[in-house]
């Protein structure tokens, strides 16, 4: 993870604090971000009308919004991350070989965001799914998802705690690790069995296998993971079924990141 600067632009803080609150809540007004970011009603307006004027944000009768110039920056973020093509490649042929919901997630700061899924052909009906779909971009706490701890497991404990340092270990379920201890307890009998699960850790009836994929150096890319309902997925089932395929995949796609263009691999 990289250091803070010693020296951060305040007026560029702000931006993105403003930016990050109508993530949050789109739609927002001025007096509700003046209230979230913490500064005056007449200095959101300055920030948020210059946002607006570049297309980062869009506002609709004194409301804002996300702004279409964001689409086009995570899109090229998505597609320029090193070995895209063949990590969703990846991702679908795990898909198609679990008929569960597979995602691939990378760290950036100490967080984790879906750069690539495909889902279970059921999960738009009621009633046969978690009720928890992940989208593109999506971001989370290493330590409440099996792709984070995953991760984790392979860093070094200097980095991990700088990790909780910056984010701490807060509660998304009632079965989050929230005890620092308790995580690298979780992390040592996560590298000595090779994979990660996820039990509900992040969202209730949601259960997780994941592993980590490498650059040819060695160096963490991200980690592929296979989700579904607990009542599915269970111990036995991601034990026999589940976790031979899983581990497959993710042999064939470090081997294939292996023979891929090294100018992909920035």
């Amino acid at each position: 993870m990289r250091q803070k600067p010693d020296h951060l632009v305040g007026a560029i803080e702000t931006s993105l604090a403003v930016i990050e609150a109508i993530r949050a809540a789109p739609g927002a007004r001025t007096v509700d971000l003046a209230e979230e970011v913490g500064v005056a009603k007449s200095t959101i307006h300055k920030h948020a009308s210059t946002l607006v004027y570049h297309g980062y944000l869009r506002k609709d009768e004194g409301a804002y919004y996300p702004g279409l110039k964001l689409l086009t920056l995570g899109e090229t973020a998505r597609s320029r991350f090193p070995a895209y093509s063949r990590i969703e490649e990846a991702v679908n042929r795990l898909q198609e070989r679990t008929d569960e919901d597979v995602d691939f997630v990378a760290e950036e700061q100490g967080l984790v965001y879906t750069i690539a899924e495909s889902y279970h052909k059921w999960e738009k009906h009621s009633g046969t799914s978690s009720g928890y779909r992940a989208h593109l971009g999506d971001q989370y706490y290493m330590h409440s998802v099996a792709s984070g701890k995953a991760l984790l497991a392979i860093y070094d404990r200097k980095t991990v705690e700088a990790i909780i340092d910056r984010w701490g270990l807060p509660p998304v379920t009632s079965k989050t690790i929230t005890d620092r201890e308790e995580l690298f307890d979780e992390l040592e009998r996560i590298e000595a069995q090779d994979f990660a699960i996820g039990d509900e850790e992040y969202q209730d009836g949601l259960r997780s296998i994941s592993r980590p994929v490498c650059r040819p150096d060695g160096e963490p890319l991200g980690a592929l993971s296979v989700s579904g309902p607990a009542y599915r997925l269970t111990e036995e089932i991601l034990e026999r079924e589940i976790a031979p395929v899983h581990e497959t995949v993710v042999t064939e796609l470090s081997e294939a990141i292996d023979e891929s263009d090294p100018d992909n691999l920035y």
